[in-house]
């Protein structure tokens, strides 16, 4: 297990754009996004203003967004528009397990597609409240299948997800591990959501710090993906699954965010079982900040150290 700490080393201009975002983009998101996902606020428009604010945000130029279908599973496909190589990124969307979609996440799914010169598939899942575990995991699954039935290469393959959509790309590689279908070569986790019985010490430690993610979401959420699953399955949880036989995997966190410590943990189950495992903390950051691309500094950072490391 290896452990890159990142704090800004800047000048010029990307110290003057690291400082400004840092102070401002925290402020827009507690005015914005904290209340729109507030316990009060019904799913169904938590949704629709979600998908209404994020869904065309920051997406460059040179990505050309698409639709297909994997195994029948609807996915996005988001490719280079001067063509894109033989590798692929498999990324599971974030929201909780309750909101978002490919849409709403092309701000970062674009960029590191186009950091790779990849062709990027970003399937769409079932959702809670409507949909309980497994669901998700099933569509999830079943896109997997989809992909290696069009002759895709695994080697060629990165299985991804930022917040619940990491800790869904985790439980994946778990499924596909325990179903002896060929796995993917990496895995990138950004702040995954991994332990659902909401043991983390950083969920009190930051909850005031976290602009993003309150307290009051992620206790009101959570209940609504599990059903009637026991919060320590290791397929809803998986920090406490047999994490043995897992590809090489890149784990991004910041220091402010409420989900910090399921990084931390899952970095010290990977020292202890051996797993090739790196941990990027990144100082003063919040939730999900590599949505953020070309306005954070950080964030074009963050995303070119997931491209380095998948093409390592």
């Amino acid at each position: 297990m290896q452990r890159i700490d990142h704090r800004p080393q800047f000048s010029g201009l990307a110290q003057w754009k690291s400082q400004v975002a840092r102070k401002v983009l925290p402020l827009i998101m507690r005015s914005s996004i904290r209340p729109l996902w507030g316990s009060r606020v019904p799913v169904v428009w938590q949704r629709k203003l979600t998908e209404a604010a994020l869904r065309n945000g920051w997406v460059p130029r040179q990505a050309v967004v698409g639709e297909t279908r994997l195994a029948q599973q609807r996915a996005e496909v988001i490719t280079p528009h001067d063509g894109s190589t033989d590798q692929v990124v498999f990324f599971m969307h974030g929201g909780g397990y309750v909101v978002c979609s490919p849409s709403t996440h092309r701000p970062l799914t674009s960029r590191i597609g186009l950091a790779l010169n990849a062709t990027t598939y970003v399937p769409y899942y079932r959702l809670a409240p409507e949909h309980v575990f497994p669901a998700g995991l099933d569509d999830a699954l079943n896109a997997y299948r989809g992909l290696l039935e069009r002759g895709v290469n695994p080697a060629r393959v990165a299985l991804m997800g930022d917040s619940a959509g990491g800790g869904l790309a985790l439980a994946l590689a778990l499924s596909i591990r325990d179903q002896g279908l060929p796995l993917p070569s990496k895995l990138v986790l950004i702040s995954p959501f991994i332990d659902l019985t909401l043991a983390g010490e950083s969920l009190q430690r930051n909850a005031k710090a976290d602009p993003m993610l309150s307290l009051d979401w992620i206790y009101a959420k959570t209940p609504m993906y599990l059903g009637s699953t026991p919060a320590e399955h290791a397929l809803v949880s998986p920090l406490f699954a047999d994490l043995s036989g897992l590809p090489p995997t890149l784990v991004q966190v910041g220091t402010e965010e409420i989900l910090y410590s399921d990084s931390e943990r899952l970095a010290a189950r990977a020292a202890e079982i051996g797993w090739d495992l790196t941990l990027s903390v990144w100082h003063g950051l919040f939730h999900d900040f590599q949505m953020m691309g070309d306005i954070l500094p950080e964030a074009d950072q963050a995303i070119a150290e997931i491209a380095a490391f998948v093409r390592g």
